[in-house]
């Protein structure tokens, strides 16, 4: 036990380095020294942990994505006996919203994630993660209301995962529950029947 609290310990003061590192130093600039020195550990206890800093972001991903996985994810049973309306709420209070606290939570990890200059692996498997909830629960015979499923869920998560990001980028002044209505305003609305509002300020288009 005691042992166990000394691995996470060190990985902790690892991963703690390294994040804050990579807010004022380009990832492929970072080297393994630039950690230990940060983190005071020896390189070889750095390379009992990790392979190298790619694998230490990889497992830093890998962590976060585990804990929005159990949120994301989705049964059949989630979405009987519901209406339109009810099914936004309930999607929205039980599934994004969670997400959106989860990010306010750990802030400094994802802006520094969103900063870096690709698409990181958590985007890309939530991304995943998301594309299987559409195709098992919602569209299970590949299409949603006539539109392909692979095309949905592009426009989908593309949307939200730059909303997102552009909160996040943002400094996170919006507050989380804000950030949250206006999400839900634009998801159940839309944003051409949301612009056609304001344009023209018709109701009930």
């Amino acid at each position: 036990m005691a042992e166990d609290r000394r691995v996470r310990k060190t990985r902790t003061a690892i991963k703690s380095a390294f994040i804050d590192l990579l807010r004022h130093k380009d990832l492929d600039k970072i080297t393994v020294r630039d950690i230990t020195t940060a983190a005071d550990v020896n390189r070889g206890t750095f390379y009992l942990h990790y392979e190298d800093k790619y694998l230490l972001l990889s497992d830093m991903e890998n962590e976060y994505f585990a804990q929005l996985s159990s949120t994301l994810l989705t049964t059949d049973d989630f979405y009987v006996g519901m209406d339109v309306t009810e099914f936004a709420r309930v999607f929205t209070e039980k599934k994004l919203k969670k997400v959106i606290y989860h990010i306010n939570d750990n802030a400094e990890f994802y802006q520094t994630l969103f900063r870096l200059e690709r698409r990181s692996q958590l985007e890309e498997k939530i991304s995943q993660l998301m594309y299987h909830n559409m195709s098992t629960n919602l569209a299970p015979n590949g299409n949603i209301d006539g539109i392909p499923v692979d095309y949905f869920h592009s426009y989908v998560v593309g949307a939200l995962l730059s909303f997102i990001k552009y909160w996040v980028q943002d400094d996170m002044r919006m507050p989380p529950n804000e950030l949250v209505d206006n999400l839900f305003k634009m998801v159940f609305n839309g944003p051409l029947r949301l612009m056609a509002k304001e344009q023209f300020k018709i109701d009930g288009i």
